[in-house]
């Protein structure tokens, strides 16, 4: 479902004054403000009390914006309860939001850039591959990503992942299937999300993922989690990890390669500065739950923190700790970098 930006009023020095609600549409703390006249995608049309399925390529009938599709091309698909929550199914689900859908005689104009993505996700038991889990896409190519008579070069991708063998990173992928990652503690290096235990199962686990141009030549990558309010709003929202990528050290192709070969661009370690437009969720051989998904457009300027009322600091890539996280509301420092 689609949403223009929510309005309410605040009384500020005795004045009226009208601004963005600091949640979302399910009550969930925002970081950053919704930019003017942008269209948002949230996940409320699961709860319309339609228990439903689809898959091989299909769309979700019941989402009113059209822009759900399924790119895993199984017949298992992804099932909506009704009552809010979805489930990956098959060996290789790959759940799209593309409101620039090239297939679309009439596309809408919004186009997915500067994105606040929100989300709660459940293991559903232990099992599946390391690098499957919590992973979600921005800025990617709309059916680019091993598609049949698809463009690979148009992958271009930014990942926030909480894997399965219980390490996060951001992964950048140009062109389909290669790619490469980095966290806190560097450039192909995966750090520790549960104190050495794996993801955990049948708990509630809360990501939020920020992408957005800093400015004309660099991407900035935030990453939040809630583990202990139970999808609880507004959420307990915890620094993960950030990254800055000005086109230097980090590269989009297979094992850090700086080139890539077959595309119209070869610069491997460029920033991706525009990408396709499109959210995605994606796992390998588990099966997954997800709700009170949101996927903004917002105004990298304007934040709001914790009260809702002044702008939120942005935490600073020298400050940033290796944390270990808990189901109990506590995170160990580790280490500085």
């Amino acid at each position: 479902m689609h949403f223009k930006t929510m309005i309410v009023g605040a009384i500020f020095l005795g004045k009226m004054i009208f601004a963005e609600s600091p949640v979302d549409d399910f009550g969930f703390q925002k970081f950053y403000t919704t930019r003017t006249g942008s269209l948002s995608w949230t996940s409320a049309h699961w709860n319309n009390g339609n228990d439903r399925t689809f898959s091989d390529w299909s769309t979700d009938p019941d989402d009113p914006t059209g822009w759900t599709s399924d790119q895993s091309g199984s017949a298992q698909g992804f099932h909506v309860d009704g009552s809010g929550v979805m489930q990956m199914l098959g060996n290789a689900p790959r759940f799209h939001i593309n409101s620039n859908n090239d297939e679309d005689p009439t596309p809408t104009s919004q186009f997915f850039l500067n994105v606040e993505y929100t989300a709660y996700f459940m293991r559903n038991a232990l099992g599946g591959e390391n690098w499957g889990g919590m992973i979600v896409g921005l800025r990617s190519g709309s059916h680019h990503h091993g598609s049949s008579g698809r463009d690979n070069c148009l992958a271009n991708t930014y990942y926030a992942r909480f894997r399965n063998d219980g390490t996060w990173d951001f992964e950048k992928e140009w062109k389909h299937p290669g790619s490469y990652y980095r966290s806190t503690s560097g450039i192909g290096k995966q750090d520790p999300l549960w104190g050495g235990g794996v993801l955990p199962v049948k708990k509630w686990i809360g990501m939020k993922f920020i992408v957005y141009n800093q400015n004309a030549s660099t991407v900035r990558l935030e990453l939040y989690i809630d583990s202990t309010s139970n999808a609880t709003a507004p959420g307990n929202w915890e620094l993960v990890g950030i990254a800055e990528d000005a086109g230097l050290d980090w590269s989009g192709a297979s094992y850090g390669a700086s080139t890539i070969e077959g595309c119209a661009y070869s610069d491997a370690l460029a920033p991706i500065l525009q990408g396709g437009g499109t959210a995605l969720m994606r796992s390998d051989n588990d099966n997954p739950y997800y709700k009170y998904v949101s996927i903004r457009e917002i105004d990298p300027t304007g934040s709001f923190d914790d009260t809702g009322i002044r702008p939120r600091a942005k935490p600073l890539l020298k400050s940033v700790p290796v944390r270990h996280f808990d189901l109990l509301g506590r995170s160990q420092v580790l280490e500085k970098f």
